[in-house]
């Protein structure tokens, strides 16, 4: 019997047939286009945008020659080591001096030009025949420039090919001060590296470890793009760059670009 009142006076009033019904207030219409508005542009973007397609390998910049080791012929005991890394070697240049058993002094030369990256002998150590004395960067090769060497696992090289647009971030060089540097696929390797290959061009087998930590990859050389108005004499996505030059066997982390692809085809694995 509480509500007998308020029932009896509804029963008392008209019927208001001939009023309008509200469906939904201005403010519900208005979230109701929004997000129709918004459906169609998704929907228009699924088959219209584009999504680049791109492959993060991880790389150095260095020469095309690589590194290289310089190895002893003789065994004894390192009277002296004569490089240090950063020292430049021109072919024939004695790199370390070498006692053996009848106590006459071997030297071990360079047969290559370049730059000394690091030595595995210090003084007074017994070398082998084989040992390597120093490891050095090649510079000596006809078109010696600055390139990147990108090491990429052979499954996600596929459609990696001559004249794709590459982005490197270098180590020395943040990119979110200074930007990425631009680059292209010059080449690529026909067939992935072997252990033996890999560290002869990196430097040695701990710095291989970093260009292939599951599987032989493939090599892609990467030629800078150059630009005389930067500092480094590179492009760069900033105007500048960084206002040095850039150094060789530092790492850098390369994005190759692979294509655009819509993202109705993406969803397809199209």
């Amino acid at each position: 019997m509480r509500f007998r009142y308020q029932a009896l006076q509804r029963m008392r009033e008209p019927d208001e047939l001939d009023s309008p019904t509200l469906l939904a207030t201005p403010r519900g219409w208005i979230a109701v286009f929004v997000v129709m508005i918004v459906m169609a542009g998704g929907l228009v973007w699924a088959f219209v945008g584009e999504l680049r397609i791109s492959v993060a390998a991880p790389g150095v910049l260095t020469h095309p020659g690589g590194t290289a080791r310089i190895q002893s012929h003789y065994s004894g005991l390192a009277r002296r080591v004569l490089v240090r890394p950063g020292d430049r070697v021109i072919v024939g240049q004695s790199v370390a001096e070498l006692q053996d058993a009848d106590g006459k002094t071997q030297e071990v030369a360079s047969p290559f030009t370049g730059q000394v990256v690091g030595t595995t002998v210090s003084d007074g150590q017994v070398v082998a025949v084989g040992t390597t004395v120093a490891t050095v960067e090649r510079t000596d090769l006809p078109d010696d420039r600055l390139v990147a060497m990108v090491f990429v696992p052979a499954d996600r090289a596929a459609w990696i090919a001559p004249g794709r647009p590459v982005d490197l971030e270098v180590s020395t060089a943040p990119a979110a001060a200074f930007g990425l540097l631009r680059g292209r696929v010059t080449s690529v390797s026909r067939y992935p590296l072997t252990g033996e290959a890999l560290a002869g061009l990196v430097g040695g087998e701990l710095a291989a470890k970093r260009y292939a930590a599951v599987q032989a990859p493939l090599m892609i050389i990467v030629d800078l793009i150059p630009d005389q108005d930067s500092h480094s004499g590179y492009t760069w996505s900033t105007a500048q760059g960084p206002p040095v030059q850039l150094d060789s066997q530092v790492t850098v982390s390369a994005s190759i670009h692979l294509g655009e692809q819509t993202p109705f085809n993406l969803v397809l694995g199209r």
